[in-house]
């Protein structure tokens, strides 16, 4: 049920990737004024994180998740009558916060019963059915473009969050607020203070925003890199796409395993320094000119693949540290995590100059990023388990 409520987020950004080009026609702009919305969905989702998390503490999961879910259809059924570049942005964001201040709470849920390496694997099988939604996403998207045009996009979005609210109304279990007794400006100011306040976590929290950021640059600019400089049609988009949620998945079950033997932060220090060497190539190839296909298709796969290794493992790390102040904390690292990913996508829409060399250059720069942070805040030593 948490998986299926977290696939509102990339249901949200997938599914209209295929379409990008064709909505750029009928606004009249270019392609990658369009991609902007990509990015401003994400700032969105992250103001949406940090107001949900520390609400969801306060009033309980389930109301800030029915809050969030009326405005996100609200929002998306209103951009399938717009007709400007500028209102599409502002819609998106509106469909952010709400989706934001519902998805917030998936996490936070899981830190309400499960803890360390329990927790990370509850989280990796909800990233199971998160990576679901990327992987059928661009070829949902594609079917209803070419059957109904790209509104019919966003008209499954509304219904889709339609059904996760039914799901959480009849099916998942309620949750008392934690300190509902607790004046809500002091709790917000409070708790986000008690997180920032613990180095070790706010490292997981910093590593696991710039690793997303890698994975998301590639994303954001996923339609412009595969249809317009390779040349692959819109139909077959979908598959290169695909390719890469295919190795996410792999790497998401390999987890399962390893978390058998190893910890959290073990597993997180080969992903973080993997994806840093393939975002690193990536970048060498399209500064020396031997950037092709074959060999982006299986170097992206690496960097999204990492991601996904590395993610549940950051989240089930940092959550550890958090009892009492689990939803701010994932507000916190949510917030942090879209914020990051969409000032960076933004960047790179505003830096666009028509080859794949600002895409590589940020990836490269926010998986160095992350290790970084991984290294030097979050890891006292080797072999650390929380």
């Amino acid at each position: 049920m948490l998986g299926t409520l977290v696939a509102l987020g990339p249901l949200a950004i997938d599914t209209y990737l295929p379409a990008l080009p064709t909505m750029a026609d009928d606004f009249g702009v270019a392609v990658h004024r369009i991609e902007l919305s990509v990015s401003v969905y994400v700032l969105g989702v992250a103001l949406g994180q940090w107001l949900g998390g520390p609400l969801s503490d306060h009033f309980g999961r389930k109301p800030v998740a029915y809050v969030g879910l009326s405005v996100f259809i609200v929002a998306s059924l209103a951009i399938t009558v717009c007709s400007q570049v500028g209102w599409l942005y502002g819609l998106r964001v509106l469909q952010a916060l709400g989706g934001g201040a519902t998805v917030v709470i998936a996490a936070a849920s899981v830190r309400d019963h499960f803890n360390g390496r329990e927790a990370a694997r509850v989280l990796t099988s909800v990233g199971l059915v998160l990576l679901l939604a990327p992987l059928v996403a661009p070829a949902v998207g594609a079917f209803l473009l070419h059957l109904a045009g790209w509104q019919s996009i966003f008209v499954m979005l509304a219904g889709y969050a339609v059904l996760v609210a039914l799901m959480l109304r009849f099916a998942m279990p309620s949750v008392a607020p934690q300190v509902a007794e607790e004046p809500l400006r002091h709790r917000m100011f409070a708790a986000y203070g008690r997180v920032l306040r613990q180095r070790r976590a706010m490292g997981f929290i910093l590593a696991n925003g710039l690793i997303f950021s890698a994975m998301f640059t590639f994303i954001t600019d996923a339609a412009f890199l595969y249809i317009e400089y390779f040349g692959i049609d819109e139909a077959r988009f979908p598959l290169y796409f695909g390719a890469n949620v295919v190795a996410m998945l792999g790497l998401n079950r390999l987890n399962v395993l390893l978390l058998r033997r190893f910890d959290s932060a073990a597993i997180m220090a080969v992903a973080v320094v993997l994806q840093s060497l393939a975002a690193l190539t990536l970048l060498l190839l399209t500064l020396s000119g031997y950037l092709t296909l074959w060999s982006t298709v299986p170097l992206i796969m690496v960097v999204a693949g990492m991601a996904a290794l590395a993610i549940p493992n950051a989240l089930a790390s940092f959550l550890a540290f958090f009892e009492r102040d689990s939803g701010a904390a994932t507000g916190l690292n949510g917030c942090l995590q879209f914020l990051m990913a969409g000032l960076i996508g933004s960047g790179l829409g505003l830096i666009h100059n028509g080859t794949p060399l600002p895409m590589t250059a940020l990836m490269a720069a926010s998986a160095v990023g992350g290790m970084l942070c991984f290294f030097l805040l979050a890891r006292e030593k080797p072999g650390l388990r929380q």
